[in-house]
């Protein structure tokens, strides 16, 4: 089974967006370039995500948009509450599994520090993305393994 963790794309602050809260916050124009330059090198690498899993957060969101419209995963993208970011990496594991085994590869759109614990949870090293990056993990008879990373700036985003 593969694992996809994908960060948001770059998204402005609030007040520089002009938008109220946090969760609100939009991708910027530079965020959505560097999610389909990341998402189209997972295509190139043969990633066929059949499901992509959002935070509820607008740029997690819009991220998969991104995402969906170049992996054309056959379930599409929904949204997934436990990508918010408030639960730990663990609890965030057990939310996904039936849903990893249900499609054997995933894509889990959302932030930091979640993401990142939950890569370094898995593979037994610590982990930080950058917005847009992404980390594709192969797991098996319950060991995990990096295949691969990412990041925009690794395409000149």
């Amino acid at each position: 089974m593969k694992l996809y963790l994908l960060r948001h794309g770059h998204a402005p602050a609030a007040h520089d967006a002009g938008v109220a809260t946090d969760d609100q916050r939009p991708l910027s124009d530079e965020g959505r370039e560097g999610v389909r330059l990341v998402a189209g090198e997972l295509r190139k690498r043969g990633g066929r995500p059949g499901l992509i899993l959002h935070s509820p957060l607008r740029r997690a969101k819009e991220t998969a948009e991104v995402a969906q419209a170049v992996l054309k995963p056959v379930q599409g993208a929904r949204l997934f509450n436990p990508l918010a970011n408030a639960m730990p990496a663990s609890a965030l594991l057990d939310e996904l599994r039936p849903e990893l085994d249900r499609t054997h590869e995933l894509l889990a759109v959302g932030h930091q520090p979640q993401l990142g614990e939950l890569a370094s949870l898995l593979c037994g090293r610590v982990f930080e993305l950058r917005p847009g990056g992404l980390i594709a993990i192969e797991l098996s008879d319950g060991a995990a393994q990096t295949l691969w990373a990412c990041n925009p700036s690794d395409f000149g985003a």
